[in-house]
């Protein structure tokens, strides 16, 4: 199946939300600025494992220039609400050891945390990897992301314990999914992924 990334997607979260689903591009810098201005000190160190106030411009520029195929980032946005910037957004890097694996990691707006968005935006990553040759997913947990760490394990992911930090791997096999609230939902949501594609 080919993967038409200039596509937008427009859908509902589970509660009702109306949502945009885009691929991010150059022209998000300043609605990615904003949105992590907005995270929570406790969101924001989760995500980059450290305390700060602003955003660095450099990752910036690198988050919203995905090449779409070494680098591919995705964002679900508000269609209604204009004070919101972002409801979340997903991206991962290929490895350059291991083409068939990727880094992936999510930031979800403190207001819509465990309302479906990182189930929403793993399910596109998935769908796009799998266009391009990727079979797992990696991603990089903080000890104390008690959250993040109980919804990789309940998708099936294993685990390997670091000084700081869990490597949670996840494989890019439907049939491996565990039969949890986090598993069958993320069946869902692929489907209707691979349905929006077609």
């Amino acid at each position: 199946m080919a993967f038409d990334s200039a596509r937008a997607f427009d859908l509902q979260l589970d509660e009702g939300t109306p949502v945009l689903l885009r691929v991010l591009t150059p022209e998000d810098r300043g609605r990615i600025a904003e949105a992590f201005s907005l995270l929570s000190p406790e969101s924001r160190y989760f995500r980059f494992w450290t305390r700060f106030r602003e955003i660095n411009p450099r990752f910036i520029e690198e988050l919203c220039s995905p090449d779409q195929r070494d680098h591919v980032a995705w964002a679900v946005l508000h269609r209604q609400r204009e004070d919101m910037p972002g409801l979340g957004g997903g991206s991962f890097w290929r490895m350059k050891d291991d083409a068939t694996a990727a880094e992936v990691s999510f930031t979800v707006a403190d207001e819509f945390q465990g309302k479906g968005v990182a189930t929403l935006l793993l399910a596109v990553l998935w769908v796009h990897a799998e266009t391009l040759g990727i079979r797992r997913f990696v991603g990089h947990v903080l000890t104390e992301n008690l959250a993040m760490r109980a919804w990789w394990d309940a998708l099936g992911a294993t685990s390997e314990e670091r000084q700081r930090h869990w490597v949670m791997t996840l494989l890019l096999d439907e049939s491996l999914l565990q039969d949890s609230h986090a598993g069958l939902r993320l069946r869902e949501k692929l489907a209707w992924v691979r349905e929006a594609m077609n």
